[in-house]
């Protein structure tokens, strides 16, 4: 029983690696995608590791033919100790399902020396084994664990030496329970010949029933009610507004005399200038029809777009939201292989990857298009009012459109995520910690950024909040750009000043990298980067105000701007030269080169400003007809759907990223093909997802606050 011994007491060593199985936030994948970076995949084996690397093919048989299970002495429930001698006889009769259970355990893989290091074995294998012996009153099933076992270390600045562990999943029978398993680690944990354990706590993972939550009920309840909503709305739009009355608007209508004696009429008597009769819906048809998924369907879709649209900017919104889920793509996936180490090292090495590397700025865009399209669109706006806004309807018109969607795939990933798949690693507890019980308010309220990083829920909505807090000061800048321009200018250079200098004094005093994936960087420096510059408003507003700037030039010149074809072209030329020195300046410092202090808090001070800054005049050039082929590129007509459905792909796809990392059965193994394919996978199923979101739950709420407010869609 000495391998019943060495599976639990596997089981329970990796402290860090069982806590982090619970729940797996955005967060602390970011972390290890950059730990991985950091320590190159080098593993340092420990040399009294290296026999456990050679004898651990021997686990099953350990395992299953050790003399150590005698329920009374070991505090083992009878039944397990049963199921065992069992399944030990089942092998020596050569019994299928007792074969199954032995093949289910995971073996040594190719590759330890690259980081091929979680033997989970065969998942559904275990799942679907069963016995019944009714003669003896005996039934079993496979139930399936993990066992992590400490053999060497890794070197990571930031947090210094971290344990490295073999993940090998484990096929037991069901009777043997998680208390079971840890009695067994207890009495014989000063057995394992791989170090002194004893005075280390442990837990036990292996896969448990998770019975539907009252949370999880309630948020059952409000979206099938939702769905019951759509469905009903839908088949009164289709049957009744465009297929009855449709079909009655063209027939020849039939005059009654009598209806010639009102005077207010709904529906004219004959209509002469059209082949349909218009109907006026009542409040209560416009409130249901809000939900409709055909209609809601038709206007996410449409192409149609007015003389005045900056065509430019879906092009860019695609593309950028492109980048941030080929960029998870990467980070996520890299936890999760066989090969990650090394294939990071290997693809740090070249130029073109520093795309991928430094996709970070991609959020810089979308604050840049935030800036400039809320400047451009309010101005005119206030314009056309002489200056008067209803500065309530202001805010309260940019949380509704925000914020429904927001709060209804939160509910969604939060309670029903334990739910949604499952597999070898996949969390039991689901993706966020305590099902954002503690913290889901800081989301409504968008204020998650300024919190603590471990409790945040829906990790990367920091963005949104900087989002909500920047639109929440625009007026400082927006009513004096109206009134006094020069006032507006100086509102605006005085925080772009204060979001310049805040970055570079707490990256100097910190001594931040210019990056999260810098090898070498200081430890402290690496801490902060994330929770203290990465997410924090007052230094990431620099791409808003730029945008804000741009806004209001794009205003004041009403997009009717010729420029000197050879100005032209120096702008261009400038800015793509700045461009690609954001994107490709930290090759060599990502390579393991030592940037100084001094530069690094110069790069992080200004490389979001400077980028945002790109990105205006291409938007700029584009609105005023000095884009050229990059405006009939942005401009392509496709580009305006898919940019609707921006918003809600930054929502779902790490979801959705999640669960097929998480439930994946082995290891990926990465080459530029394999994410290349991920990431295809990846932005297809997100939009086909957001899609669904978008028509479910964003849509409805635009077209109730239409109803209800009598507020024109824009």
């Amino acid at each position: 029983m000495f391998t019943v011994t060495l599976f639990t007491i596997i089981l329970s060593v990796a402290i860090s690696s069982s806590v982090a199985l619970q729940n797996k936030p955005y967060y602390s994948v970011i972390e290890d995608a950059g730990h991985l970076v950091r320590s190159a995949g080098n593993i340092n084996y420990e040399e009294k590791n290296t026999n456990l690397l050679r004898d651990i093919k021997d686990l099953p048989t350990y395992l299953l033919f050790g003399d150590e299970n005698d329920a009374v002495q070991y505090n083992v429930s009878e039944q397990c100790s049963l199921s065992i001698e069992a399944l030990q006889l089942g092998l020596l009769l050569r019994q299928t399902w007792a074969i199954q259970i032995l093949d289910a355990i995971g073996k040594p893989e190719a590759g330890i020396l690259d980081g091929s290091l979680k033997w989970l074995g065969s998942y559904d294998e275990c799942k679907r084994t069963e016995y019944h012996n009714k003669t003896i009153g005996l039934d079993v099933k496979g139930k399936y664990s993990v066992i992590y076992i400490p053999i060497g270390t890794t070197s990571d600045p930031v947090t210094g030496t971290n344990i490295v562990t073999i993940s090998i999943g484990v096929c037991l029978p069901d009777s043997c329970s998680a208390s079971d398993v840890t009695s067994i680690i207890h009495n014989n944990i000063g057995k394992i010949p791989i170090g002194n354990f004893s005075a280390i706590p442990f837990s036990v993972l292996s896969e448990e029933d998770k019975p539907l939550t009252s949370n999880a009920i309630a948020a059952i309840v409000v979206l099938s009610l939702l769905a019951a909503i759509i469905v009903v709305a839908t088949a009164f739009d289709i049957i009744v507004v465009q297929w009855l009355r449709r079909r009655s608007s063209l027939e020849e209508p039939v005059i009654n005399p009598a209806l010639k004696q009102t005077d207010n009429e709904k529906f004219p008597l004959l209509n002469h200038n059209s082949n349909e009769v218009k109907v006026e819906e009542s409040t209560l048809e416009k409130l249901l029809l809000s939900f409709s998924f055909y209609s809601n369907s038709k206007k996410l879709l449409s192409t149609r777009r007015s003389s005045d649209t900056l065509t430019a900017l879906n092009g860019i919104r695609f593309l950028s939201i492109s980048w941030v889920v080929l960029g998870h793509t990467y980070a996520f996936v890299l936890s999760n292989s066989s090969n990650g180490g090394p294939f990071v090292k290997d693809m740090l090495r070249r130029w073109t990857f520093q795309v991928i590397a430094n996709a970070l700025v991609a959020v810089d865009t979308f604050f840049a298009l935030s800036g400039l399209l809320l400047a451009y669109l309010t101005l005119k706006e206030m314009d056309k009012k002489r200056g008067k806004m209803n500065w309530a309807m202001f805010y309260f018109h940019r949380f509704w459109r925000l914020t429904p969607a927001y709060m209804l795939i939160l509910m969604t990933e939060a309670t029903l995520s334990p739910y949604l798949s499952n597999g070898p690693l996949y969390p039991a507890k689901g993706f966020e910690i305590n099902y954002c019980q503690d913290s889901w308010w800081k989301n409504l309220l968008y204020i998650n950024n300024l919190f603590d990083l471990d409790t945040m829920c829906m990790g990367w909505t920091w963005y949104l909040a900087n989002d909500m807090q920047f639109f929440v000061l625009s007026p400082i800048f927006l009513i004096p750009l109206y009134y006094q321009e020069f006032l507006g200018i100086i509102a605006c250079l005085v925080f772009l000043i204060g979001t310049t200098i805040a970055p570079g004094v707490l990256s100097a005093h910190y001594e931040m990298p210019p990056s999260f994936f810098v090898q070498n960087a200081n430890q402290d420096g690496v801490t902060h980067y994330f929770k203290d510059y990465y997410i924090k408003p007052w230094c990431r507003m620099g791409p808003y105000i730029i945008g804000i700037l741009f806004g209001y030039l794009l205003f004041k010149t009403k997009g009717k701007v010729r420029i000197n074809k050879i100005l032209n072209l120096a702008v261009w030329a400038v800015a793509a030269v700045f461009a690609v020195l954001v994107l490709y300046g930290l090759h060599d410092t990502l390579n393991g080169h030592t940037m100084s202090n001094s530069v690094s808090a110069l790069y992080n001070a200004t490389n979001r400003t400077v980028w945002g800054a790109c990105v205006c005049w291409v938007i700029y050039a584009c609105a005023t007809d000095n884009g050229g082929f990059v405006n009939t590129l942005l401009s392509w007509t496709p580009f305006g759907p898919l940019a609707r459905l921006g918003y809600c792909v930054y929502l779902v796809h790490p979801v959705l990223m999640y669960m097929y990392y998480f439930s994946s059965r082995i290891p990926i193994y990465l080459t530029d093909f394999t994410v290349i394919y991920l990431f295809l996978g990846n932005f297809l199923i997100a939009n086909l997802v957001a899609f669904v979101a978008s028509v479910a739950f964003e849509a409805p709420m635009m077209g109730l606050e239409k109803v209800l407010l009598r507020r024109e869609r824009k």
